[in-house]
């Protein structure tokens, strides 16, 4: 959803500036009642915004994109991006032709620095948000096993405990951003990226109504094939960063199963802030016109993942 739509009031923050409660669900219209709901002002969120919501449940029933200007996002497919996503991403493409959407080409050339201003903004800002989880006002509390129970040692054992590795890996990271002597040349500099992302953002919505891209530029990797490489795992946000970072609203749904390995290939909508329901009414046409094309919902023709896992740890026992 746009940044401060959906109240953040019980939530845990991470990165005040990027963090956005929204809906997960099976469809688009699901999504849309869900948002529907949870969506609207809180006086309890300082980032809530006053607006009233649109009619998301309709958009999503409206059923046609005739008329509307979809972009393709140059920097956000083609080179780099694996083969069965860029045919799936096509097929969605030719989809919403067929269904009389028009399709414009837009550029957004600052696009290709938002992961690495993100990964500078978000763990700066878990950094001191998480900084509350010290065991001894806030939050799990672990003794340590022996020796003095001195402050120091509480605050340690409690959040070697209390965090895993990749939340210590951006508290460490975010510190040495914010720290003295660092603060201008990372996370001032990342500030400034922000906002030349919002501007490409604001230039590609003045000739498409909404934009639309792969949402990753690979299927997904084998769970914790990449923990030992962050920048790999990192690498595959870069499609989702760009909205994450100017607080515009996102939709990822199903796009088919790629050609070279049978797994799904995500396809995602963007819209202009406050225009949510622009991606409710794309979304659920896109997912019909898609399910009409594989016979039936996407979600049953993936993989059963789970299972696939559980044999192979079986047969390597």
């Amino acid at each position: 959803p746009t940044y401060g739509s959906v109240s953040r009031y019980g939530a845990i923050a991470m990165a005040s500036s990027l963090d956005q409660i929204g809906p997960v669900s099976r469809t688009v219209l699901d999504s849309a009642l869900l948002h529907q709901v949870i969506g609207g002002h809180d006086a309890r969120d300082s980032t809530s915004l006053p607006d009233p919501l649109a009619d998301l449940v309709a958009a999503a029933k409206t059923g046609n994109v005739e008329g509307l200007r979809i972009g393709i996002i140059k920097e956000l497919h083609g080179e780099g991006y694996q083969a069965g996503v860029e045919n799936r991403f096509n097929d969605s493409l030719e989809l919403l032709r067929e269904a009389g959407a028009e399709i414009v080409e837009v550029s957004c050339p600052n696009f290709q620095y938002a992961l690495g201003a993100y990964y500078l903004i978000m763990p700066s800002e878990a950094s001191s948000n998480l900084a509350k989880f010290d065991g001894v006002r806030y939050g799990l509390r672990v003794l340590p096993e022996d020796g003095p129970m001195t402050i120091e040692r509480v605050m340690g054992a409690t959040r070697a405990a209390g965090f895993g590795d990749e939340v210590k890996r951006r508290i460490i990271l975010g510190t040495y951003a914010l720290s003295a002597g660092y603060y201008d040349a990372y996370y001032g500099s990342a500030q400034k990226v922000r906002t030349l992302v919002q501007r490409d953002f604001d230039a590609a919505f003045t000739v498409a109504d909404v934009l639309i891209s792969p949402t990753a530029p690979t299927t997904a990797f084998r769970l914790g094939e990449k923990l030992d490489d962050p920048l790999a795992m990192y690498l595959n946000d870069v499609a989702t960063i760009p909205a994450n970072l100017a607080g515009v609203p996102g939709l990822s749904l199903p796009g088919g199963l790629a050609d070279e390995d049978g797994l799904p290939v995500g396809i995602q909508l963007l819209a202009p802030a406050r225009e949510d329901a622009r991606l409710y009414r794309v979304g659920a046409v896109l997912e019909s016109l898609l399910e009409a094309k594989w016979g039936g919902p996407l979600l049953a023709q993936a993989p059963d993942l789970a299972g696939t896992a559980a044999l192979e740890t079986q047969e390597a026992k």
